[in-house]
């Protein structure tokens, strides 16, 4: 409108000029029509730029609207897709929970399965316990039997074996003892009430003998009637291996001693180590310690046949023989137990000594560089 305007001030101002001319126009113009024309002009472009100022607002107004209805809609989806999440968080929650429950159930299952399986297994093995220990006491019933049915044995074999030596030993002496009165041939004692049964494990039987005769000089039993105190206090297969023996010897202490120390491997060796390393037990008497290195001495000096003065200095032959290198002892080994003579054994060992001094000058000495 206002350009509508500016072009009919224009034209009429165009047309005005060609009429009157140039100068005249100038001069005869209206300063009022050309005030009411510029205040029109003026008015019309302040209409227009509040026009496009309004126009502007609106436009402004407008889009701050669609910002707002575009943010708001913004908003909307990014609350609907948190829900949307927090409905899903919910929901694998739950599976998650569902799940747990699942697996809790099934450990518990297991679990209880695992424990019906270890009672199960406890009930059997206390079963087999309980059927083995039947067996074992089962077997261990028939063992005593025959533990008992075979002592019987034995005891019944025994005192067949000792009431036929005591018959042996009767009457090879009926004739010599036929003065002597009933208390002289009864023992004041039972010898096995002083004394326990001979165990190979637990006791010497050099020093089981010495105390079986001093007990039964104390019990004042006849020499000739020892073995048969004797075979009572022995093991059942010594006692048959001294019952196979001819009556005169199986009658004879003296020599069923000598089987009884070959059976134990106790040789005058043995007794010689016992002469020297034993020692005194804890409670008995010096008169008993005496009197068991006296044992040990007399066993080892019968063992080799020191029966003179001279044999008996051989036993110089012991000391020598401690004083002896082990090298030496090796050359020897196969005749060392032999060598009892103190001269013979001296003999060896200078020319040992000779032959070895000799040896050792021959070999070639090493030259010096």
């Amino acid at each position: 409108m206002v350009k509508q305007n500016e072009e009919d001030y224009f034209s009429k101002k165009e047309k005005y000029i060609k009429g009157r001319g140039k100068q005249d126009l100038e001069i005869e113009y209206d300063e009022v029509s050309a005030k009411e024309w510029l205040n029109t002009i003026i008015n019309e472009r302040k209409e227009r730029e509040e026009n496009e100022r309004r126009n502007e607002e609106i436009q402004i107004s407008e889009r701050r609207s669609q910002d707002e209805i575009a943010e708001q809609r913004r908003q909307d989806e990014i609350a609907e897709r948190r829900r949307q999440d927090e409905i899903e968080i919910a929901e694998q929650k739950r599976q998650d929970e569902v799940a747990e429950r699942r697996r809790q159930d099934e450990i518990q299952i297991a679990e209880q399965k695992r424990q019906d399986e270890v009672a199960e297994r406890r009930r059997q093995n206390e079963i087999q316990i309980a059927e083995q220990k039947r067996q074992e006491e089962i077997e261990l019933r028939k063992l005593e039997y025959e533990e008992r049915k075979r002592k019987d044995e034995m005891e019944f074999e025994l005192q067949k074996i000792r009431l036929g030596a005591e018959g042996r030993s009767l009457n090879s002496n009926y004739v010599a003892n036929q003065n002597v009165n009933s208390t002289q041939i009864k023992p004041k004692l039972e010898i096995h009430h002083l004394m326990q049964k001979f165990n190979s494990d637990e006791n010497d039987i050099s020093l089981y003998l010495i105390m079986f005769e001093r007990l039964a000089k104390q019990a004042e039993i006849l020499e000739n009637t020892w073995v048969t105190h004797l075979l009572g206090l022995l093991p059942y297969d010594v006692a048959q291996l001294i019952a196979r023996e001819p009556d005169e010897i199986a009658n004879d202490y003296g020599e069923v001693k000598k089987i009884l120390l070959k059976r134990y491997k106790l040789t005058p060796e043995k007794f010689r180590q016992n002469f020297f390393m034993h020692n005194k037990n804890l409670g008995s008497t010096w008169k008993n310690f005496a009197y068991e290195l006296r044992n040990f001495f007399n066993e080892w000096v019968n063992g080799v046949k020191a029966d003179s003065f001279e044999k008996l200095s051989d036993l110089i032959t012991d000391q020598i023989k401690r004083k002896v290198s082990q090298e030496i002892k090796d050359h020897f080994i196969d005749e060392w137990s032999k060598l009892n003579s103190p001269d013979d054994l001296v003999e060896k060992l200078d020319d040992y000594d000779t032959l070895r001094s000799t040896f050792r000058s021959k070999q070639p000495r090493k030259e010096c560089l």
